[in-house]
This record gives C-alpha cells, structure tokens and sequence, in this order.
C-alpha cells in the first residue's frame, strides 16, 4: 500500500508540472499571435510601436471617492498627451490599470482621445500619423486600496491600440482629490453687504462669483473658471493646451491666426466695463488696490488669482500683478494651484493673442518666470518665439 505523504508528493509534482506546462503553453500560442500579427497581408504590416505617451503637468492625474451603491469605490482619472509616430491612424480602443503587489490585480477602464488639436470633443476618436491629442482615461477600482487622503500610485497604466500594441506608462502618481480640496486654514470671507466702499463691493462682487465659477469648471478639469479661448470659433475649455505634430519644422508655439482667437468671460467684461465708468485717476487707482490687495494667498481669493491677474493685466497694471503674485502667491502650492493657474493664463494668452501682448509685457512675464520653482509650461519657448516673429517681421 502506498504511503499517504508519497502520493501527496507526487500529486504536487503533477499539479507543479501541470502549471509550468500550461505557462509554456501560453507563452508559445502568445509568441504565435504576435508572429501572425507582424506578417505583411496584402502589402501591410502593423506596426510594433505606435504611440507616445507623455504626462501633463500636475493636477492632470487625480482620484477621488466615488460610490458603488452605498459603498465607496476609487474613481481615477488621468490627462496626458499621446502622439502617433505610425504611418497610419491609430485608434485606442481599451484601457487596463494594473495595481497591487507587482501588479497582479487590474481593472478596465474607458480612454477617449479629442477629435483633434484644438477640439475639446472626445472620444474613440483615430489619431493621425505624427498628430498629438489630448488623451484621457477613467477608472473604477472596488474595493478603495488607499486611504482617502493619500496619492495613490499606479503599478502601471496600459492603453492598447487597435493592433493589440500595449503602451505603459509606470508608477503614475494620482494625487487625492480630497487632500487637495481640504483648505489647510479656513480662509477668511468677505460680504458684500457689510462693504460701504461702493468700489470695492463691486470687485469683491464679482470676484466671489468668479470663485463660484472655478469649483465648477476649475483646474480638475482644465478650466479656468469663466475665463476661456475661443479659437476659429470651437470654445476651448480654459485657455487650451499645447499640441503639436511630432518631427514637423513649423512653428507650432503659437497659433498662427490670432485674430481668429478671442478671450472670453462674462465676469471678465463686467469688471472691464465697470473700470470704464470711473471717471477720476483716484478711483481707477482704488480699483486696481482693490484687486492688488487680494492678490495673496490669505485673503480668500488665492483659486482666482489668475482671474485678478488677467483684470488687472486688461486695464494696463500687468506689471504690478506679475510683481505682486510672485511675492505673495505660494509657490507648489496644489490644493487650487494659485500660481499655477496664473502661469497657464499666461501661456494661452501667448499662444492665442500674443498680438495683445507688447514687447515691455513680454519683458515683464520673462522676468516673472526667472526663478520660480513652479511648471512653466511652455512660456520660455513662447516668449523667444513671439521676439523672433516681430523681428523677422520688421521691414528694413
């Protein structure tokens, strides 16, 4: 009679050789796919790497604590750019996020691409050779794994073309929602009402409802409030982003249709209009104070910071912003990205109405930006090619 433990033994080995086998087995039909995948048919053969991958700056990548029923589920979300360098259309059918010890644990997701460079439609949308798109994906993770106010960090991001090609992107950082929007200090409120100043009530008016309009449509989901780009008529959600076609020499910085780009924002041309009523130098100076004073990170309006900036840039004070928000703005400051909100003001208004922009202010933002410790975007790059376009320009 056989010993209990032999055939105990015997039946591990079989089950441990079992799994090897059915791993090799695997392994060959995977190779087998991708030698029948790779075969030219018809004179076409798909391509083996089709797509770049490229993060936007922070806040592009978040997740925050949805539900599931009553239950709580992890909502990730992420913004990038992916660029074609195929010679033919690609398209982004599907979307895996791996997480987890080594990344054994995934989950599907949805992924969109827009429509084109400067369209704010998304969708499955294909992605032309050498185009750059806005891409961004969505997933649910059920059970939470992080604890609310904690980054959770992605063992890896797959997104997959129509030719099964996988392209990752690793250890991506989602910032906590709910550890962004957590105000460190209550900030202080002003009222209206309480204001006898009539000058100063109508700023603080119409700042706070600018306030209103960034927790709806704020850098979470790429807007600046009601301040945005309307470009050969589409409306840009904020000022827009910058995209290019990869290995292409054309100047690709700047639009090259100005006067077919206009700011646009309610709350915008009621404070314009509103400086154009006051008639005397001191009132006009009361209304600039009025702005300057709050532009800081303590008085409450630190997430419309960009906003006042751009007032304050509209009625002939840029220089004075631009100094005041580099003293008083914190910098890497990413609960409601005060400063960073007023560098991306700058960088569309340099892509979409440089025209407005005079050589003194182009002088004025360079030395804004020399020396932050905050994403500039691409101002730098801009600036350099704004100069060269006016000096080629000149007649001799």
């Amino acid at each position: 009679m056989l010993d209990p433990k032999i055939i105990g033994t015997w039946i591990g080995v079989l089950v441990a050789a079992g799994g090897v086998i059915a791993g090799a087995g695997k392994f060959v039909f995977w190779v087998f796919d991708e030698i029948q995948k790779r075969k030219v048919r018809d004179g076409f053969s798909a391509p083996k790497k089709s797509l770049q991958l490229a993060p936007k700056p922070d806040g592009s990548c978040w997740w925050a604590m949805g539900k599931m029923g009553n239950d709580p589920t992890m909502q990730v979300v992420g913004r990038m750019f992916v660029t074609n360098i195929a010679s033919v259309p690609v398209r982004i059918p599907q979307a895996e996020l791996r997480h987890g010890f080594l990344g054994r644990k995934r989950v599907s997701g949805t992924v969109s691409v827009s429509r084109g460079m400067h369209d704010n439609l998304h969708g499955m949308f294909d992605i032309g050779p050498n185009e750059t798109r806005d891409l961004s994906f969505d997933f649910w993770i059920y059970p939470p794994v992080t604890a609310p106010e904690r980054a959770f960090v992605a063992w890896s991001i797959r997104l997959f073309d129509q030719f099964g090609n996988p392209h990752i992107i690793r250890k991506l950082n989602f910032r906590s929602m709910q550890a962004i929007s957590r105000p460190a200090t209550k900030e202080p409120e002003e009222f209206p009402f309480k204001m006898s100043e009539p000058i100063e009530k109508e700023v603080v008016s119409v700042l706070k409802a600018e306030v209103s309009r960034y927790e709806i449509c704020g850098r979470r989901a790429g807007g600046l409030g009601s301040i945005h780009i309307v470009y050969r008529g589409h409306p840009l959600r904020g000022v827009g982003n910058d995209s290019w076609t990869s290995d292409s020499p054309s100047n690709q910085l700047i639009v090259p249709d100005p006067d077919a780009a206009s700011l646009v924002s309610d709350n915008l041309d009621a404070l314009t209009a509103f400086y154009g009523t006051l008639s005397s130098p001191s009132e006009r100076e009361r209304f600039a104070t009025t702005l300057l004073d709050r532009l800081e990170g303590t008085r409450g309006y630190l997430s419309v910071s960009y906003f006042i900036v751009c007032v304050l840039w509209k009625i002939g004070y840029l220089s004075k912003a631009l100094s005041k928000a580099k003293t008083s703005l914190p910098e890497k400051e990413d609960r409601v990205f005060g400063l960073s909100n007023v560098l991306m003001l700058l960088n569309g208004l340099l892509r979409y109405r440089y025209q407005d922009i005079s050589d003194a202010m182009l002088d004025e933002i360079e030395g804004f930006v020399h020396g932050l410790n905050e994403h500039l975007f691409l101002i730098p790059a801009k600036l350099a090619t704004i100069r060269a376009g006016r000096l080629s320009a000149r007649k001799p």
